[in-house]
């Protein structure tokens, strides 16, 4: 009930002052549940996320977001999972139909531009079998960028792209030549849109 209600005030709050946008919801996967990775400029960027998709998201947070007793708040009523020890826990949610989001960045980019990705959002991919919904986000780092203290109440923009299929992989011990194809097919699929527009 408190998630719905968190995910409605987002949606009126980026709707309303940040003229949110966004497109191919169609995309969304109808039969099974995903993994969203995004790429990440700004702190807006899961919240914004969050209002664009009308599916819950449990997401996977830098475990020193913790340490500031108002964002640890914010964050267990979103029902965040903290880096370090939750690679078990969201796999367990996606094989019980949940859905998790993270930034395979692993963290925000200070300039905007798309850095390097890790290898999460493919080896949960993997081990799940569940598809990979790459979103683009624009607008996030002019809005808030890394640093910033306030917001600016700029246009941002949401692209969902077609999902990524990766084949369950039965084995503890994924192949790094699968991951690698993994990772790279999740950040050219983010790449292009940011490229397009």
């Amino acid at each position: 009930m408190c998630y719905w209600f968190f995910w409605g005030t987002l949606n009126i709050i980026f709707r309303l002052f940040f003229r949110l946008k966004v497109e191919g919801l169609k995309n969304l996967p109808k039969k099974t549940n995903f993994i969203v990775a995004a790429n990440h400029a700004s702190f807006l960027d899961a919240l914004v996320i969050c209002a664009a998709i009308h599916k819950r998201i449990y997401w996977i947070a830098l475990r020193n977001i913790y340490y500031t007793p108002w964002l640890k708040w914010f964050m267990a009523l979103g029902g965040t999972l903290p880096t370090g020890n939750s690679s078990e826990k969201a796999v367990k949610l996606l094989m019980q139909d949940r859905n998790i989001g993270l930034f395979p960045e692993g963290t925000r980019s200070h300039d905007g531009k798309l850095k390097e990705f890790r290898r999460g959002a493919a080896l949960f991919a993997f081990r799940t079998g569940r598809p990979i919904v790459p979103c683009a986000i624009f607008g996030t780092h002019a809005a808030l960028p890394k640093g910033a203290v306030l917001p600016k109440f700029s246009a941002i923009t949401i692209k969902i792209g077609k999902p990524i299929y990766l084949l369950k992989e039965f084995t503890d011990i994924i192949d790094d030549v699968y991951l690698q194809d993994g990772i790279f097919k999740t950040r050219n699929a983010i790449k292009e849109m940011l490229n397009a527009g």
